[in-house]
């Protein structure tokens, strides 16, 4: 779960990550307000769970109360990566000297926190982590032990490497973001840019947290917020305890169990298609659980076919099959569906699945080379 910019400086500013001046607005008004009592000038910023928002228009300067009014009004009218903002970040206008990167993301790998720093960062810090490699710093940090010290120094000092007078500030900001990262549960959480100011200060100008979906049991003061605000399809399927995340192509999966969902994402790249979405119903999955796992994959407007996937044991392939009979009843099914089945009460599914029109096979390859080429026509 992917916390809002201003979620992610609140957490950062409890830890003692200095951060500017700023407040949310929910309405045109409430940004200009804000506007007038940071001094007359300030920044508009999105709140949208995306990262470039600058690059999309969303994150505007304006010069007067007057014209924070008008712009805000624009930002709220628009919609941004298929989001329209609830609200907006106003924040005081910041000059920076200069913008660096500091940050720390899981390592399955290595079972501990990687944590990452760079003396240049700010929107473009993919292509300078591309182009300059050896910018990079990274550590890793054991759960058990935490940040640190000397580990907070050593990533300090190369984010600190032409402000070499802001090595102990950095240092500190770095200790604090273990704090938030252990807090919290994250999995990733960075702040691009941290920046120093020409005053001299060190600010978070931006920051990013996303939370442990699986910890969000101990965060109830975001598990509504993550529904309100991500995509619709994802929230619906996490308030059905459906594993679903949305992709960018056009074959809708569906399996029951997450290896099995994974490796059915393979299987239609290796065959040329693009999967539309991972999705997992489980391995003890009820007929209705299969039945709201396919509504939900058949609101995505790119689906052209989707691609049922099931090596039944606990869950009955009778199961499945109802659960796609009741879809079909309600008349929503309008893309082709492609079923392998195999398992447990498979021929009784079969059945099933013939009278509504539906052919299933036992060869999970040859339903995945079906889908591809139903996607392709």
């Amino acid at each position: 779960m992917r916390l809002l910019e201003g979620e992610s400086k609140l957490a950062l500013a409890s830890k003692g990550v200095p951060i500017p001046r700023g407040e949310l607005a929910y309405t045109p008004e409430e940004a200009s307000n804000i506007v007038e009592k940071l001094g007359g000038r300030g920044v508009l910023k999105i709140q949208i769970p995306h990262g470039q928002r600058g690059k999309a228009g969303g994150i505007r300067l304006v010069n007067s109360p007057e014209e924070a009014l008008e712009v805000a009004k624009e930002l709220f009218s628009k919609t941004f990566y298929g989001y329209k903002p609830e609200s907006l970040l106003v924040e005081e206008p910041v000059e920076a000297l200069t913008e660096i990167y500091v940050g720390g993301i899981v390592d399955r790998e290595s079972r501990s926190m990687t944590f990452l720093t760079s003396p240049y960062g700010g929107m473009d810090v993919e292509e300078v982590a591309a182009q300059h490699p050896e910018s990079i710093v990274k550590a890793s940090v054991e759960p058990l032990i935490g940040m640190v010290p000397y580990i907070a120094r050593k990533l300090a000092k190369n984010a600190a490497k032409n402000y070499p007078d802001k090595l102990k500030e950095i240092q500190s900001v770095i200790m604090s973001l273990w704090k938030v990262a252990e807090e919290y549960d994250a999995m990733m959480i960075e702040i691009n840019p941290l920046v120093i100011t020409k005053d001299g200060k060190v600010l978070a100008l931006d920051a990013r947290i996303e939370v442990d979906d699986n910890a969000l049991y101990r965060h109830k003061e975001f598990e509504k917020k993550v529904y309100e605000k991500e995509n619709p399809r994802e929230s619906e399927a996490a308030k059905l305890s459906i594993a679903y995340v949305e992709l960018g192509g056009n074959i809708g999966t569906m399996a029951n169990g997450a290896g099995l969902a994974m490796a059915t994402m393979d299987l239609v790249k290796f065959a040329g298609g693009e999967p539309a979405n991972f999705c997992d119903v489980g391995g003890g999955a009820s007929a209705g659980q299969v039945a709201n796992a396919l509504r939900i994959i058949l609101k995505n407007p790119n689906v052209k076919v989707i691609l049922i996937n099931t090596l039944c044991g606990i869950t009955s392939c009778v199961d499945v099959a109802n659960g796609v009979k009741e879809v079909y009843e309600e008349g929503l099914i309008k893309v082709p569906i492609v079923v392998r089945m195999s398992g447990n009460r498979a021929p009784e599914g079969k059945d099933i699945l013939a009278s509504i029109g539906v052919k299933a096979t036992e060869k999970a390859m040859e339903a995945v080379k079906t889908a591809v080429e139903l996607a392709s026509s």
